[in-house]
């Protein structure tokens, strides 16, 4: 706040104007009082702005917005004048600073102020949203913390900037690093960009920064659009939420009264009394209302933003997930796996239903629940890249970057022994139906035999090219199947190669899998030729090598399969981020589930048939009801993108291995299944 200046006006319509509040490329923002004496913010768009049609549709609709919310959740509007030489909007004055002032000035907010504003915006967002607008500008600067509760504002005039402003550490902070991804990609911004925006505030409000924080607009668009969100330092209690908040995929991320529901849940704890009030005593921090005045030092690009508050149509198509390169990258290079960073958080919620050929299943009004693992298996020093049961499901083997196996005694959680001799990354394992062997596979082109009660090395097969992304046991221990690019047939016995199965043209295979009565082996081929037979899943005969079925309709990399225990099911999934349930000697999809994880990049089956499971890239293991094709669950907890998912073979547990390359999280996790 700082005295009127010598050219700015002493009077807006009825309201004799006290100061100035800020200043940016649209107008200016003062401090008045009503006829009556009541405090006002005043907000005056400048006349070269005001000539522009645009302009004064954009504040006609941002005039009705407020209006229409009103509340406790925006600064109310008492009086405007839209159509004047220089239109203007009178609202009440709200005193208290900005979410940035108060970050600035006292510091990252404590554990219950962030319940506190969470619930608050959580709030505020449900009454914009439930009167048909979409905000698309919340950041810091837009977050007024009033003593009774943060409030919302500036319900959306784009402001000017030249191309010298782009440039600004203005730009970077306040609008880049809280856009979502399809409002960084120039389409449609509905309900769920705010959503994002949300999960922006709070992370911000957590650690004094965005979690997309970067020091160029081009390294934080490409953090928006590919990186996961930096979330370490955001408490425990409001990481998970915040985490779903910033799925890429807009289907991903839960509605306002999703989040709402959630945080006021009784079993979620209850959510503690606000505090806020005592942020306000920083004598350092001027009150704020509408936030023009930073806009000075925050321009916006308008035609990268458009942020101009609209009424919404209905969701926006979700963001194709971002094309997972990094198994491929191995298929051609052969050499040492490409690291992926580990980011430390746990895993995102599942929030979405699904979008099958048939009825789609009716979505949950609440947050599908969340669970935290029951054990963690740590010995690993890089990422776990596949996991496997044992048939009496007493023990998990677990193939690593670090070059070993590790078989886990799943009881008591420790490290029955460890497998040493492969010289590069593990990618695949398998238990023989037997019990007695561990098949692993690894990048140094050799597929190795243990005897899992001893550790002892029985043989070293090798391949022709690379080292298989996955192996698999034939039901009745006869064969051995790997991929990569091609499917490999071994006796068991015998380790002796029968027989290599081609026909993926210039895809690679990256799972293998055996239906249930041994009568078929398939693999699933990535897209990155972008030509037939690429994203789709091969079938054969093991026993002659014959194909018997090539299940098209995916329009990506198909990344991880599964059969159903009915001999006549399987369900396949990649880089979409949905899953395909196939009748597969027929050759037709019967359904399919939107996942809303990122990439698919593994897939497992309940014994009873009822449940799928997927490992995705956004950390998390999500569970479906095959039957309705609900979500039935999501488990969190690994700090790196799922690589392998696998289901006890009494269905009581479900096991996953995260990470991938040297500083990915080596642990391998367990959830109860039921």
């Amino acid at each position: 706040m700082e005295p009127l200046r010598p050219g700015d006006p002493r009077q807006i319509g009825p309201h004799r104007l006290e100061a100035r509040l800020g200043s940016g490329g649209m107008g200016r923002v003062f401090l008045g009082a009503s006829p009556g004496g009541r405090r006002v913010a005043v907000k005056v768009i400048e006349a070269a702005h005001a000539e522009d049609p645009r302009y004064r549709r954009r504040f006609a609709r941002e005039i009705d917005a407020a209006r229409r919310v009103g509340g406790f959740h925006t600064a109310p509007v008492v009086d405007a004048d839209p159509d004047a030489p220089e239109p203007w909007l009178a609202t009440a004055f709200i005193p208290g600073p900005s979410l940035r002032e108060v970050v600035a000035a006292r510091g990252p907010l404590g554990r219950d102020d962030l319940r506190a504003l969470a619930a608050g915006l959580a709030e505020g967002l449900t009454a914009i949203h439930g009167h048909g607008l979409v905000h698309r500008d919340l950041k810091p600067e837009n977050v007024i913390m009033a003593a009774d509760g943060p409030r919302i504002i500036d319900f959306g005039v784009a402001r000017a900037a030249d191309a010298t402003s782009l440039t600004s550490a203005g730009v970077v902070v306040g609008t880049y690093a809280f856009m979502a991804p399809e409002q960084v990609l120039g389409g449609a911004a509905g309900p769920p960009a705010d959503v994002f925006s949300f999960g922006c505030l709070l992370a911000f409000a957590a650690t004094g920064k965005g979690p997309f924080d970067a020091g160029t607009i081009p390294a934080i668009v490409h953090r928006v659009l590919n990186d996961a969100p930096e979330l370490e330092a955001v408490p425990d209690v409001l990481r998970t939420l915040v985490s779903v908040c910033l799925a890429k995929d807009p289907a991903a991320r839960p509605t306002v009264r999703q989040v709402l529901d959630h945080l006021t849940d009784p079993d979620a704890g209850a959510l503690p009394k606000p505090s806020l009030a005592a942020l306000l005593s920083a004598p350092s921090v001027e009150p704020e209302t509408l936030d023009d005045h930073a806009a000075a030092n925050e321009p916006t690009h308008p035609a990268a933003t458009m942020v101009a508050t609209r009424q919404y149509a209905p969701p926006p198509v979700p963001l194709t997930p971002p094309v997972d390169v990094r198994r491929r990258a191995l298929l051609i290079g052969g050499g040492a796996a490409v690291a992926a960073a580990a980011i430390g958080v746990p895993a995102a919620l599942l929030l979405t239903g699904s979008d099958g050929e048939k009825a789609p299943a009716k979505k949950s009004s609440r947050l599908v629940s969340f669970v935290s693992p029951v054990k963690t298996l740590s010995g690993h020093t890089q990422g776990v890249r596949n996991i496997a049961f044992s048939p009496d499901g007493r023990y998990l083997a677990s193939g690593s970057d670090d070059s070993t196996v590790i078989i886990w005694d799943v009881a008591a959680g420790n490290a029955a022994r460890t497998l040493r001799g492969h010289t590069s990354s593990v990618l695949g394992v398998a238990f023989s139906p037997d019990g007695r062997t561990v098949a692993s596979a690894a990048l140094d082109r050799t597929v190795r035999l243990w005897d899992a009660g001893t550790g002892t090395l029985r043989r070293t097969l090798p391949t022709e090219q690379f080292g298989p992304l996955s192996l698999a046991f034939s039901p009745d221990g006869r064969f051995l199947a790997g991929c990569n690019p091609d499917i490999w047939i071994w006796d068991a016995a015998s380790g002796r190669k029968l027989r290599t199965l081609t026909g993926s043209g210039n895809a690679g295979m990256d799972d293998v899998a055996f239906s249930p009565d041994g009568r078929t082996v398939a693999a699933v081929t990535d897209g990155f030729y972008k030509r037939a037979p690429g994203s789709s899943v091969l079938m054969y005969d093991p026993a002659t090598g014959r194909r018997t079925r090539t299940l098209v309709g995916h329009k990506d990399s198909v990344r991880a399969l599964a059969f159903l225990p009915d001999d006549r099911t399987c369900a396949s999934g990649g880089n979409e981020g949905i899953v395909r349930i196939w009748d597969f000697p027929a050759g037709r999809t019967t359904a399919t589930i939107t996942v809303g994880g990122g990439v698919i990049r593994s897939l497992a089956v309940t014994p009873d048939g009822r449940t799928l499971a997927t490992g995705n890239s956004d950390r998390t293991v999500r569970l479906f009801d095959l039957a309705t094709r609900a979500p039935a669950g999501t488990l969190t907890g690994p700090a790196s993108g799922i690589e392998s998912v696998k289901v006890s073979p009494d269905g009581s547990l479900i096991a996953a291995g995260s990470g991938e390359g040297s500083t990915a999280d080596p642990a391998v996790y367990l959830w109860k299944a039921r």
